[in-house]
């Protein structure tokens, strides 16, 4: 006899990636110093020449938490913001960022009705989504689109020879308002990238068959990224009423140590783990999962709580080292989900006697290892280790230029008003 049973399902929860109170039961934290966020876009604006910022604070704002970000770059004047997906600007809506917000990534049609409830801005990267925008018909207020140009990306956007006609069309509906025209370029990393060049030269072919018809009027065209900004330099933002559109620089990274070489920036976040066991074990004994590392001569390991399950690569296995006891320190053996080890040295070396169960470890930081050591020992680009720090690492909010620290919540939003652009 079949039992009839009833379906449900629980309905998602908003991730909180604030700290813990009970801090002593969290082995391993991430640091966002929110001084150093704002040394970085005051250098940023500086060289975007008069150039208007639009910060990207997608994936959590690359793992450093979108809405503390988000506020204090509107705190320093940054007006416009960018996402991946809608989830991400309602989220910022619902908690009180007033500015404008673009939606990077291509939407489904059947969506643009969020896109109009929530006053986002949308990107049109298809002629289908183009028209579908136009039948969407007029709400409250215009739908505001942003028209993505594919001039050697591949990834998404017009072809070149439908852009203009689709950006006319669009310049012409009703309740469709033209807030932008944009591209992106593949190679703009690269210092004097030729193909970055091509990109460039293409883009401005479409803007000046559209420069001819006075009905097109887009608010902003905006092609220059952070790689662009500091490799093409004005050239990528020369345009009428420029947008620059920056990411990872705000963060303190480039995409690789030359190209940050090229401006002044502090590395906003830092990454620490505690010491939760300690031992002494004789030569040969084997360490962690595999037995890959085993002890070459007496030695002092600790053990720290952090993983790959927090975001740490298990590619660091055997390859990276820490910061502890005054001194750096590899990690040996396989890194694992929740922990990993470090040889402190033999029993009587400095670094051995000076480390208790409790200290902390600096996995990454402004010092040595850096964010950038960690990602050669992974085999990847900064971004991915920031952006990929699980949820349970707790983000600690510390903030030099205003003498506050935070425990990692995020403060209610400000009491002053928040201009719509």
């Amino acid at each position: 006899m079949l039992v009839a049973t009833t379906a449900f399902t629980i309905p998602p929860r908003p991730i909180d990636r604030s700290a813990s109170d009970t801090n002593d039961l969290v082995p391993v934290t991430a640091t966002v110093d929110l001084a150093a966020l704002r040394h970085n876009v005051r250098a940023l604006q500086a060289r975007a020449q008069g150039a208007d910022l639009m910060a990207i604070v997608k994936a959590d704002g690359y793992g450093h938490g979108a809405l503390p970000v988000t506020r204090v770059l509107h705190d320093e004047g940054v007006r416009y913001f960018a996402v991946a997906r809608p989830a991400e600007g309602v989220r910022l809506r619902k908690n009180g960022v007033a500015d404008r917000i673009l939606i990077l990534g291509a939407p489904f049609p059947n969506d643009l009705s969020v896109y109009a409830k929530h006053d986002l801005d949308l990107t049109i990267s298809s002629a289908d989504t183009a028209a579908a925008a136009c039948e969407h018909g007029p709400w409250v207020q215009p739908l505001r689109v942003h028209v993505k140009v594919d001039t050697g990306m591949g990834r998404i956007g017009l072809p070149l020879d439908e852009a203009p006609v689709v950006i006319r069309r669009l310049s012409g509906a009703p309740g469709i308002h033209l807030a932008g025209v944009w591209t992106h370029f593949a190679t703009a990393d690269e210092p004097e990238s030729d193909f970055a060049q091509t990109q460039l030269d293409r883009f401005e072919a479409v803007l000046d068959e559209l420069g001819a018809d006075p009905s097109v009027s887009p608010d902003h065209i905006h092609a220059a990224n952070t790689g662009a900004l500091l490799t093409l330099g004005s050239r990528a933002h020369r345009h009428s009423a420029p947008l620059v559109r920056t990411g990872i620089a705000l963060y303190g990274l480039t995409a690789s140590r030359p190209l940050g070489d090229r401006i002044d920036l502090t590395p906003v976040m830092r990454l620490r783990a505690r010491v939760t066991h300690l031992k002494t074990v004789p030569p040969d004994t084997p360490i962690s999962y595999g037995a890959t590392w085993r002890a070459p001569r007496p030695a002092r390991i600790a053990t720290l709580g952090v993983g790959y399950g927090d975001g740490y690569p298990r590619l660091c296995s055997g390859r990276a080292s820490v910061r502890i006891g005054g001194t750096e320190r590899p990690i040996v053996g396989t890194v694992c989900m929740d922990m990993c080890m470090v040889d402190l040295g033999p029993p009587d070396a400095p670094a051995a006697q000076r480390v208790e169960v409790g200290d902390e470890a600096t996995l990454f930081g402004a010092a040595p290892p850096t964010l950038y050591d960690v990602a050669d020992w992974a085999e990847t680009i900064p971004y991915e280790i920031c952006c990929s720090l699980s949820p349970r690492v707790p983000r600690r909010y510390v903030d030099a230029s205003t003498d506050t620290t935070a425990t990692g919540r995020v403060s209610p939003p400000s009491s002053r008003p928040q201009p719509r652009i």
